[in-house]
């Protein structure tokens, strides 16, 4: 089936449309969660998380009826075109569970072997990224750019959590910590926006699925950073358990990579 190339002001219009009101979902949940589920992988799951999920891919599916959609907490829907969607409702369910506020739904639209564009929405700190165009990242409609490119050792570094490497890939990141500044834990996706706007300088962490990286690649590029797994490859789009580095530059990206390998 051939498909026409849409519009990335349309894309990003939609988006904002359906953010605005799947935020207002996370937010009905956000501190009044009285049950959740624990799934096969020991990860934890909500009503919010299926919630969420759903009214996206309701609005997708009238909108883009031939779209394919790979979600976190429902079966994947392939049709014929070359668009997939990919969702992950709440980024960060453990911390949505919590009560913190930097849990976020992420988004990406891939085309064939291009990715079209990523989203990080944080309803709770009505934060929003966005990347449609090449070379721009947008917060809250306006354009970000990561910072100067700084030395390692003058580096503000995050990570989720450390506690999910094996030995050999918790010695690597030892060298790399042990060479930077400042490093930060928690905060999954909201890691990436901040990197996005100048905040923070590295991220190096493990992500599970394509639906929690693939919509982080396009914030960090259009923004100016880099983004590979920890041997500086590209990231494929069907990997798990994927070892991921973001950085604000190319020479820190490289200087990173150094301690990592």
């Amino acid at each position: 089936m051939a498909n026409k190339n849409i519009d990335s002001d349309e894309l990003i219009h939609f988006m904002n449309e359906v953010l605005d009101e799947s935020g207002k979902i996370a937010m009905q949940f956000f501190r009044q969660i009285k049950q959740l589920s624990i799934k096969g992988d020991l990860s934890p799951v909500t009503e919010a998380d299926r919630k969420i999920e759903e009214y996206i891919r309701k609005n997708i599916n009238e909108k883009y009826p031939e779209h394919t959609i790979v979600g976190e907490e429902f079966d994947s829907t392939f049709n014929l075109s070359e668009y997939i969607w990919y969702l992950d409702p709440i980024d960060g369910t453990r911390s949505f569970v919590a009560g913190k506020h930097d849990f976020g739904t992420l988004i990406a639209l891939r085309s064939n072997e291009s990715l079209v564009g990523g989203v990080i929405d944080c309803p709770a700190l009505e934060e929003r990224w966005l990347s449609f165009k090449e070379n721009e990242t947008l917060i809250n409609g306006v354009k970000t750019v990561c910072r100067s490119a700084k030395k390692i050792e003058e580096a503000v570094m995050a990570t989720t959590s450390s506690h999910e490497f094996g030995v050999k890939k918790w010695r690597s990141y030892q060298s790399l910590e042990q060479s930077v500044s400042v490093t930060t834990t928690g905060s999954d996706c909201y890691n990436y926006g901040l990197l996005a706007s100048g905040y923070i300088d590295l991220i190096a962490e493990r992500l599970t699925a394509p639906y929690d990286y693939l919509p982080l690649i396009k914030i960090i590029e259009g923004a100016g950073g880099i983004i590979t797994n920890w041997e500086g490859n590209k990231l494929n789009f069907d990997e798990s358990n994927v070892y991921v580095l973001a950085s604000s530059s190319r020479d820190l990206h490289n200087s990173a990579l150094e301690k990592l390998n």
